[in-house]
């Protein structure tokens, strides 16, 4: 509650609550005792997480010293890992590690005290579905950090975890496999996976069977219980035989959970399958949703920060649809054809009843979903992934027999990946909304759940009505905007009209990744651009060009205009059409018009329903008075600051006399360099020109009409709407700006 109401000290809180509980415990109100339980659980989670993230980030602490908690990977220049800190006020939390040049004896259960450089974690406000923030709160990560390389890092421990082992033995021994990172996945849960390889995952709709959660240790847990049967003969009393099948069933599912990590996904589980045992165990009944009710309940009090997740909420909402199934559909009888029907039936009742869940949550679903999943959820459960359980059993005990097997795994999920590599190319397999407003989304996802799950006709009805302001609002034509992306310490900028784009600048490159695969392709898609027809490459990207190739693989007619030598298959910014549909690309300086001198390259005025927007690209100060001279009467409406707002460029005559209404930024928080600088900041403090930053708005999006603009803050409209207001207070104050 004091993250809505700051001035209302934690202590007044805890009291508040306490004091719900013990009057709700008396009056026996147990849902009200429930949720003031829950809030209870929720404020005090959150107010520590925020206090060592304060503790940790406001020192002058330059090392760590914690265990590394997950199996690193490695990248071409760097390692990732997450650490728990061992010492200090936020002992027992984790920290983001990325290590440059890192050693290749990294592994789990080691023990480092680490040099270096923290920061607070923070959304680039770009991506739809995903939020560093909510994430970190989930897995109690409190800062990112970057190993110093100039300084020495100290192993003080080299007690290698045996999952790391196993891991080792595993990758060993599959590395000739073609499936190798399916198989990998389906074992510890570590999706290495190509870029191609995720976007077939999400056009076929198949993510859930590549990521270990509950269907998989419920699998485990059914086919363990399954096997046990010949328990009987041995003359037990039949409770007891329950039991044991029960408890040895849950432990396979503990060990399967263990073997991958206990990721979150797996400890929801294993906690519903021990509820579901306990129950059991006492011979104890609960109707459907009684259980889910109660299920929902003690995962929320046992984990308060599972509400942010939204894979908390795609599991709960699938077995809901389960208990939905089995409770109102599911076919009556026995025999092949009978089970057949439920097989089908389970498969498009669950495919429809998800859509309106992933286009609330992923902006889109696939139009092959159920295909998919009635061709390969039922061969990985009953014969893939236990095929491949036995053989991982088998490798952990006896290698040299498990050898001959891996080939024979290989091909069991070789149709697998062909149907995954083939969807990675059909882009039209998956259908992106167009962007709306959330409670509209919402309203919508509703009333299809009650349209499929109702059955009198007159209400069906009134749902189908109830969906015309929905597609009235999809159908609406958008006219022009501007998109300024915040890909941190980068730019992109979208010039959008209805489904056709023109982008200027394609974001950073991290070495062996890139803001452009990132950040920048799944936004466009994001906003339902179909046709990228111009990539104008400014020359400060030059040193992330070799990431923009991914845009013509999605957009194989993109044309790309810059004038840097090393961007192969392109022209050259003055050879840019002077035409996007209505508006007009005015090329004002480019390297062929200074040669032999450092001019920056395709400084471009866009003119847009009557206003002017310049793009500067890498102008500094002199390229300024440079253009101030060619161009004595230039003025803009809005100007995006060259240089991320850095004191090297946007000069006190070049901003008098082009006089912009509106200074635009690309800045990321996490740069270590503040942008704007204090002197361009006083200049358009001084001239009263308003800047709107990236580092404070997300990404900004500007609708263009003749007679006004509108301007849009993603960042404004995330949920929950907190989450930036709680990382703005654990930044080091010399940080902020």
């Amino acid at each position: 509650m004091s993250l809505f109401l700051p001035a209302v000290p934690p202590f007044f809180v805890f009291l508040l609550l306490l004091l719900s509980v013990a009057f709700f415990g008396w009056q026996r109100c147990w849902f009200c005792l429930g949720a003031a339980l829950y809030l209870l659980s929720w404020h005090w989670t959150v107010w520590h997480h925020q206090q060592a993230s304060l503790q940790l980030l406001q020192t002058a602490a330059t090392q760590v010293e914690g265990r590394i908690a997950t199996i690193p990977r490695y990248f071409d220049t760097s390692a990732q890992f997450e650490l728990v800190l061992l010492q200090g006020p936020a002992a027992g939390y984790r920290v983001q590690v990325r290590w440059y040049n890192a050693p290749e004896q990294l592994a789990a259960g080691q023990v480092w005290q680490l040099p270096v450089q923290l920061s607070a974690i923070r959304d680039e406000a770009s991506r739809a579905g995903y939020s560093a923030q909510r994430q970190a709160l989930i897995r109690q990560q409190l800062a990112r950090a970057s190993v110093r390389t100039e300084q020495p890092a100290m192993l003080l421990g080299n007690r290698i975890a045996l999952r790391q082992r196993l891991y080792a033995q595993f990758w060993q021994a599959t590395r000739s496999l073609d499936s190798q990172a399916l198989l990998l996945a389906l074992t510890f849960g570590e999706r290495s996976f190509s870029q191609n390889l995720w976007q077939g995952l999400q056009h076929a709709s198949l993510g859930h069977l590549m990521a270990i959660s509950g269907l998989h240790i419920g699998l485990v847990f059914g086919w363990c219980y399954w096997l046990l049967l010949p328990l009987r003969w041995i003359g037990l009393d039949p409770i007891w035989q329950q039991r044991v099948r029960l408890l040895l069933a849950l432990m396979a599912a503990l060990v399967y959970a263990w073997l991958a990590g206990f990721a979150i996904p797996t400890v929801r589980a294993l906690l519903a399958l021990t509820l579901l045992v306990l129950y059991n165990w006492y011979w104890q009944r609960l109707t459907y949703h009684r259980f889910w009710l109660l299920l929902v309940a003690l995962l929320l009090l046992w984990q308060p920060m599972w509400a942010l997740s939204q894979s908390f909420w795609l599991s709960v909402v699938a077995v809901g649809f389960i208990f939905i199934y089995l409770w109102c559909f599911a076919p009556a009888g026995s025999g092949s054809w009978v089970r057949l029907k439920q097989l089908l039936g389970f498969h498009v009742f669950m495919t429809f009843c998800m859509i309106p869940v992933t286009l609330l949550f992923f902006g889109g679903f696939s139009l092959f979903a159920l295909i998919s999943n009635l061709l390969f959820v039922p061969w990985c459960s009953l014969v893939a992934i236990p095929a491949l359980l036995m053989t991982a059993l088998l490798q952990s005990m006896q290698p040299e027999w498990a050898a001959g097997l891996w080939p024979w795994m290989d091909k069991l999920f070789l149709p697998l990946l062909w149907w995954l590599e083939w969807a990675a190319d059909q882009s039209w397999f998956w259908w992106q909304r167009p962007e709306m407003p959330f409670w509209l989304l919402l309203a919508a996802a509703m009333s299809l759940l009650m349209l499929l799950l109702v059955r009198r006709v007159a209400i069906a009805l009134l749902v189908v009505l109830a969906f015309i302001p929905f597609f009235a609002a999809v159908q609406q034509p958008q006219g022009w905007r501007l998109h300024l992306l915040d890909v941190g310490a980068g730019q992109a900028i979208v010039l959008q009209y209805q489904q056709h784009a023109l982008l200027y600048d394609a974001g950073p490159g991290w070495g062996d990744s890139s803001a452009t695969e990132r950040l920048i392709l799944p936004y466009l898609q994001s906003i339902g651009i179909k046709q990228l027809h111009y990539l104008v490459l400014s020359q400060q990207q030059a040193g992330s060009l070799g990431h923009w190739p991914v845009l013509r693989e999605h957009y194989p007619r993109l044309q790309v205009y810059t004038d840097v030598p090393t961007a192969h298959h392109s022209k050259g910014c003055a050879q840019l059409p002077m035409q996007f549909y209505t508006a007009e690309l005015v090329v004002l300086q480019d390297s062929t018009l200074h040669a032999g001198e450092q001019a920056p390259s395709c400084v471009i005025l866009l003119e847009v329903e009557g206003w002017r927007i310049l793009l500067p690209g890498a102008m500094r100060l002199a390229d300024e008075q440079r253009l101030l001279r060619q161009y004595p009467e230039l003025t803009v409406d809005m100007l995006l600051l060259s240089g991320q707002g850095r004191d090297t460029a946007s000069g006190l005559d070049f901003l008098m006399q082009l006089q912009p209404r509106l200074a635009l930024s690309s800045h990321g928080q996490r740069g270590r360099v503040p942008a704007p600088a204090a002197a361009v900041q006083l200049r358009l403090d001084a001239l009263e020109i308003p800047l709107l930053s990236t580092a404070q708005l997300g990404t900004i999006q500007i609708a263009i009409a003749p007679d006004s603009v509108q301007i849009y803050s993603k960042r404004a409209t995330r949920l929950p709407f907190w989450l930036d207001s709680m990382q703005l207070t654990a930044v080091p104050p010399s940080q902020r700006r």
